[in-house]
């Protein structure tokens, strides 16, 4: 669906995507990716007083950290995804990363830079996760790297702490975790099991809004 920019933002969504958002098939990060890049930073330049200063680091990292085998490639992906950043890291509020967890789950890992605490919001909270804790220890020392001592930073498990039922709606959670942490007007994080299928459809509908919007403009 977006092979390229649409508004200075990098997209690369297509209908399969589409059609497994609207099926509630597991999302990948590519959809959390434009979720993002069309649904939080549009509306954030649009209505900045209404949104927390954030940043977003994209939702491959995690992985990408974790397959390399010495640290100078850790760093390289670490660097590579910072620099997509439009600031300093220590300028921003909060700064988002979605990690795929275990071998089919996503989670949000939030680096709280004002408060100096990262937090993570996992719509599965009781299932045990040690690549959390050594993805936060491999971003630990990326961070001092660039004069950040994260080191006695606290990992946090919030509650509350909206949950899923059974099927594949941990990206859907993830992407709704963002979008009301990002925001300073909801509190809490209002939302449920029951409201996945219309959350669903409406960022369907949203990407399908943006993509002919941008066809249209093109």
């Amino acid at each position: 669906m977006f092979n390229g920019p649409v508004e200075g933002y990098d997209n690369f969504l297509s209908f399969h995507d589409i059609r497994e958002l609207l099926f509630a098939r597991e999302s990948e990060s590519v959809v959390i990716d434009c979720y993002v890049n069309a649904y939080l930073f549009r509306p954030r330049e649009e209505n900045p007083d209404i949104f927390w200063n954030f940043g977003y680091l994209h939702a491959a990292l995690k992985g990408y950290v974790q397959s390399c085998r010495d640290d100078k490639s850790k760093e390289q992906h670490f660097e590579n995804a910072f620099k997509r950043l439009d600031r300093a890291p220590n300028e921003f509020d909060h700064i988002f990363s979605p990690m795929h967890v275990g071998t089919n789950h996503w989670a949000l890992l939030v680096i709280r830079m004002k408060e100096k605490e990262f937090h993570v919001y996992d719509s599965l909270r009781n299932k045990h996760r040690a690549d959390i804790s050594q993805y936060v220890k491999e971003l630990i020392r990326y961070l001092k790297g660039k004069q950040i001592d994260a080191a006695t930073w606290p990992l946090r498990y919030p509650d509350p702490c909206s949950q899923q039922g059974s099927g594949d709606d941990c990206g859907i959670f993830t992407c709704k975790y963002m979008e009301c942490l990002a925001r300073t007007d909801i509190q809490d994080l209002p939302f449920s099991q029951n409201d996945m299928p219309i959350v669903r459809a409406k960022i369907a509908l949203h990407f399908i809004k943006a993509y002919f919007n941008g066809e249209g403009r093109s």
